[in-house]
């Protein structure tokens, strides 16, 4: 036996065979309620009852239920006048709900449908049009008997007059037809004129036909009498015969919605392009030190490095035509035709269109309608998920630039996307971009070939294992395929440690990779100082950007007395290299007073690519600047160690570096706002997103929706610089093995050469500096051996112990920051301690 439980009291099962048999009762009685009132005729009541008319009643009663039905229905129309047709209607629709057991509140229904009756009684009594002679004719009070007459006077007349009580009555009419019957009157007003459109489609349609078919008789003439025989053979058809008739005529009458559209296409983009042979011209040209887009000499000014070659393709894997099976025509016809017939089971009429199968998904194109809002064909996206047995879908309504409506579906096998596969491209061929990416193939199978100098800046996220890092490193492999040291240098920032530590043997870095958080920004400061000596030069040069200054006409003429130079110079480079004493002054430096030389001449820095300052405060100007590349794999482990320095000096970098041929790529699996915070975001334009886990991080990415529903595995979406269409592409693939033998064969032509005070600071080594007097020295011994002694280090603790004054303890914590022994301030805390000054030599 099982029971309800309410207020914690076991209430019996409901007893369904009462139900059913309380229900039948009330059915029909309505019926024989309804009888009795068609038929009554007032000669039937008893005499005797007070409300009859008569003093003598008929002998044999002309009602259809007798004397009892005459009784009852002169009671009813006696207390509700025309009204008591309502009360039969009433029971016979109780009895129903009664009967099919959908009833679980029957005395609160019975209660409204007496309030129903009622209100129409009162509506009865109030109009003057219908009914009028039954209060003489059946002795009642009035159309609305003594119930519709007591009430029209105590409410209409007395309270709110005519008109507040009809429009009071009518609502209350309305609410208890609602409550008692379930009666929704908007519905019921939607299903009728629904069924009078149908019924006037098919008036209007038959009246179409008629008019076509005496068209034609007229236009043919008047029929033969051959055609006048044969007439009765042709209308004698089967049933079967005449419904497929009637089904094709149908189908030819109704509007031809791909009449004027184009023939839908299947195209398979997962199939990559045979491989092209390069020419004899082409294989050359790749022997040369140059590089596309960059000019015709790619040294800069006085590094005497070797001669780097660009990568072979031959380093990267070619793709196997063996994975890559083609698609089936019939397969995604059938899938496309699923999603037309679930548009059509909710109404919504659509013409197929393309079919492009990529690496990934599958976007199935189809046209609306006239007259088909889009936003209801993107409300079925759960629904077309089930019809067609996807793990996700996305809807694109509409495809941006289209007129069709996109229905994107993983593929149940995933094509890869190799990174050798874009370098032989012609996308990548005709690229003219200074700094060239290969990110991806879209759903088209075109190949996206991204240009960093024009972004200027990029921005990616994704969740773990969406496919973030492999991007990260086909950045660099693009990168390095058309770039030398000469003309591009890296800045690695890796705070995971495991991620970058590969590159630590390319040529091309400023800086051994940097996995110390604590030590970020002071590789991110001195890129911005870096950044200020460029736009110095460019001042001084009178040019805008890094490529009108690489592009000037005095490139490569050497200025009066530059020769002379030659082998000092080369001198300060080898002490450089082999680690000379950093006390000496001209150590990555040649001041302009030691080798004279004319106001406007060029003199060449031997040393490193970077810019030294002289003693003199001037810079030397090279011949040439290399573009650089900040890469920051993880940005959420900086946020947490100096998040208003790291913001800040990120914000920094992203708003003037661009002319500078600065670019900083950033990269987080974590896309919170309090990471990617307002301030990144507004400078770094360029987007790509990898799978995320809620929309909401979507949004902090993007700007938009859509990150959500990707599928992983190298799946992304795009934005591209100053655009705000996002194009859905997957990402391409570099393998450890691949980014080892890149990494081997430019190791192999020369090693790194770091830039010294960048890599002295990040490494902990004291650099001496031309502005720090001997008396400072001094108190810089004095503090270290205070901060060694109390394992902290603050500006309090320094005028405390030495008994400073707080300008001269703040000037000593800069220079110590500035050397990179101490880390940047962080509020109220104590200063990090970044090398161990036990084992640092005073």
């Amino acid at each position: 036996m099982s029971s309800c439980n309410i207020g914690g009291m076991p209430l019996p099962r409901r007893n369904k065979s009462l139900d059913e048999v309380t229900g039948l009762l009330l059915f029909f009685g309505g019926i024989l309620l309804l009888l009795a009132l068609c038929s009554f005729d007032p000669k039937d009541v008893t005499s005797r009852l007070p409300y009859a008319k008569y003093s003598s009643s008929s002998e044999l009663p002309v009602n259809f239920i007798g004397r009892v039905g005459a009784d009852v229905a002169g009671l009813l129309y006696f207390l509700f006048g025309g009204a008591s047709y309502f009360a039969a209607v009433a029971l016979l629709g109780l009895g129903i709900a009664r009967f099919i057991g959908a009833d679980r509140r029957f005395w609160m229904r019975v209660g409204w449908a007496f309030v129903f009756v009622l209100s129409w009684s009162t509506l009865l009594d109030l109009q003057k049009l219908i009914l009028l002679d039954w209060k003489q004719r059946f002795n009642i009070a009035g159309p609305g008997g003594w119930f519709g007459h007591r009430l029209d006077l105590i409410i209409g007349r007395h309270a709110f007059g005519a008109v507040g009580t009809v429009l009071i009555f009518t609502a209350l009419a309305l609410v208890s037809l609602v409550l008692a019957m379930d009666f929704h009157p908007v519905l019921a007003l939607r299903k009728v004129s629904a069924a009078l459109w149908a019924v006037l489609k098919l008036v209007f349609r038959a009246l179409g036909s008629l008019a076509g078919f005496l068209l034609a008789r007229i236009r043919s003439g008047s029929a033969s009498e051959e055609e006048v025989s044969e007439a009765p053979v042709r209308t004698v058809r089967t049933p079967r015969r005449r419904l497929a008739e009637a089904e094709k005529e149908e189908v030819s009458l109704a509007p031809e919605p791909t009449a004027d559209l184009p023939t839908p296409k299947i195209i398979d983009a997962s199939v990559p392009a045979p491989a092209r042979k390069p020419s004899l011209a082409e294989v050359m040209k790749s022997k040369k030190k140059t590089v596309p887009g960059a000019p015709a000499q790619e040294v800069l000014a006085g590094v005497e490095g070797e001669e780097f070659s660009l990568p072979a393709l031959d380093l990267l894997e070619g793709h196997s035509d063996e994975a890559h099976k083609p698609a089936d025509p019939a397969e995604l016809q059938g899938v496309q035709k699923i999603i037309i017939d679930t548009l059509a089971q909710f109404d919504i009429e659509a013409s197929p269109g393309d079919i492009t199968k990529g690496p990934t998904i599958t976007r199935y194109e189809v046209y609306p309608a006239t007259g088909v809002r889009v936003e209801r064909i993107s409300a079925l996206e759960k629904n077309l998920a089930r019809a067609t047995r996807a793990e996700r879908i996305n809807i694109l309504a509409p495809i941006p630039g289209k007129d069709t409506v996109g229905i994107e579906i993983a593929n149940s096998s995933k094509v890869k996307v190799g990174i050798r596969e874009l370098f032989e491209s012609e996308a990548w061929e005709s690229s003219k971009a200074a700094l060239p990416l290969a990110l991806g193939k879209d759903v088209y199978g075109h190949a996206i070939i991204a240009d960093l100098a024009a972004m200027p800046h990029l921005l990616v996220a994704g969740a773990t294992g969406s496919g973030k890092s492999v991007c990260i490193n086909s950045i660099i492999t693009s990168l390095l395929f058309k770039h030398t040291p000469e003309t591009l240098r890296f800045i690695m920032i890796d705070p995971k440690v495991v991620e970058m530590q590969i590159y630590n043997d390319l040529p091309h870095l400023v800086t051994p990779v940097v996995t110390d958080p604590k030590k970020v920004l002071l590789a991110l400061r001195w890129v911005v100082d870096e950044m200020e000596k460029r736009y110095t030069i460019f001042a001084k040069v009178n040019v805008k950007n890094i490529s009108v200054f690489n592009a000037r006409p005095s490139v490569g003429k050497p200025a009066p007395g530059a020769e002379a130079l030659q082998s000092e110079t080369e001198d300060v480079a080898v002490v450089a290299e082999e680690g000379s004493s950093p006390d000496s002054p001209d150590a990555g430096a040649v001041a302009p007073e030691d080798h004279p030389a004319g106001e406007n001449s060029v003199v060449e820095d031997t040393s490193e690519p970077d810019l030294p300052v002289t003693p003199s405060d001037d810079l030397i100007i090279p011949d040439r600047l290399p573009f650089i590349v900040v890469i920051v794999d993880e940005l959420a482990d900086l946020m947490q160690t100096a998040p208003a320095d790291v913001e800040g000096a990120i914000a920094r970098i992203t708003q003037k570096a661009r002319a500078a041929g600065i670019h900083i790529i950033v990269a987080t699996q974590t896309p919170r706002s309090s990471v990617v915070t307002g301030v990144i975001k507004a400078n770094i334009p360029s987007r790509i997103a990898f799978q995320v886990a809620s929309g909401l991080d979507s949004r902090v990415i993007l700007d938009a929706n859509g990150a959500e529903r990707l599928i992983g595995k190298g799946d992304m979406l795009y934005l591209p610089p100053g655009s705000a269409k996002l194009i859905r592409a997957q990402g391409v693939l570099v393998t450890d093995e691949e980014i080892q033998g890149i990494v081997s064969s430019l190791a192999a032509q020369g090693k790194p050469r770091f830039e010294a005070s960048i890599s002295a600071k990040l490494s902990g080594t004291i650099m001496p500096e031309d502005e720090v007097t001997d008396e400072e020295e001094d108190l810089v011994d004095q503090c270290l051996e205070v901060i060694r002694q109390e394992k902290k280090a603050s500006t309090s603790m320094l005028q405390r112990r030495l008994r400073l004054g707080y300008t001269r303890a703040a000037r000593i914590v800069d220079i110590l920051e500035q050397r990179g022994i101490l880390g940047p301030k962080d509020g109220a805390k104590d200063r990090e301690i970044l090398v161990d000054l036990d084992g640092l030599d005073d």
